[in-house]
């Protein structure tokens, strides 16, 4: 049990980051990746490889939850190094993490039938802190940094009616997201609750700039011998209106309604230390969406120490 903790405490600090379906192709966290996680913690010193994969057959939701005819495929790949050097800022744990996640979407419907695949934005933390509280709480906060370097070059913009629109160069902005993470890992158990808040800059080829947005992933499980099991969630709300310039407008890119987009999930996670390789498996129902992409998420995690 000490040896699940301790490698899954690696992978907390960097999966707080990773990229999610929103209007602009992806905002920056990936809804549900630090579900199991202890969000509050950091791992001990050491260099730790985290991978986590994606499947999520999907369908878009408009304005008013309902669903539309566009459908899409989505797999993602998010491989991740962290690197904890052992040293303290603050009174704090000190971590610094890279991620290069790898994306797939093929969309149909509402007249449309297309597929693509690149690199998403490469993703630099550059730091992460975490304090060990009295009855073993834990407080985290970090900063992910997303670079405008990738290859996907279309987006889902999620209009009032539903539509679907591709949008060059889509990963041609950056984004920062500040993050809050807080848990009680007590006898096996782990209660966590990650908090990430998205802030996304002007994509520069298509003037368009999607609004803020606060995503939460959510964790109750137990560790008894090598097995872990629980319940996971998250939650989006975006907080401020998508935005298009004139440039963009006469481009054809607009942001009708303002996209705010919303969508929760929930279901089971199921994990197993096999020694210097813990893997895990989640399932999220998605429920309650608005101007997004939605639907059961597949998760797969591999997380081995250095």
């Amino acid at each position: 049990m000490k040896k699940t903790v301790k490698i899954a405490l690696a992978a907390g600090a960097v999966l707080a980051a990773g990229p999610a379906m929103a209007e602009e192709n992806w905002s920056p966290h990936l809804p549900g990746v630090t579900e199991g996680l202890p969000a509050g913690a950091l791992p001990p010193q050491g260099v730790y490889f985290i991978n986590d994969t994606m499947i999520l057959p999907s369908t878009l939701y408009n304005s008013s939850g309902n669903k539309t005819s566009v459908n899409a495929d989505v797999f993602v790949d998010v491989p991740v190094l962290l690197w904890n050097p052992g040293i303290k800022v603050l009174g704090a744990d000190y971590a610094v993490g890279l991620a290069q996640p790898l994306t797939y979407i093929s969309a149909s419907g509402g007249g449309l039938n297309q597929s693509d695949s690149g690199r998403f934005s490469t993703i630099v933390i550059p730091g992460q802190l975490s304090w060990s509280l009295p009855s073993d709480f834990h407080v985290s906060t970090g900063l992910a940094v997303y670079v405008p370097d990738g290859t996907a070059q279309k987006s889902v913009i999620s209009y009032s009616g539903g539509g679907y629109q591709g949008v060059p160069n889509s990963t041609n902005y950056w984004s920062v997201e500040p993050t809050l993470g807080l848990s009680w890992l007590h006898d096996g158990w782990n209660i966590s609750a990650s908090l990430n808040y998205d802030i996304n800059f002007e994509n520069t080829a298509s003037h368009y700039t999607s609004g803020d947005v606060l995503v939460g992933d959510y964790t109750l499980t137990k560790t008894i011998g090598k097995w872990t099991a629980g319940l996971g969630g998250y939650s989006v709300n975006q907080l401020q209106n998508d935005k298009s310039t004139d440039a963009g407008i006469q481009a054809g890119i607009t942001a009708a309604g303002g996209n705010r987009q919303t969508k929760y999930a929930a279901g089971p996670i199921v994990g197993y230390d096999f020694g210097p390789l813990a893997l895990t498996g989640t399932y999220n129902h998605g429920f309650g969406a608005n101007n997004v992409l939605s639907g059961d998420t597949f998760w797969t995690r591999m997380l081995i120490p250095f």
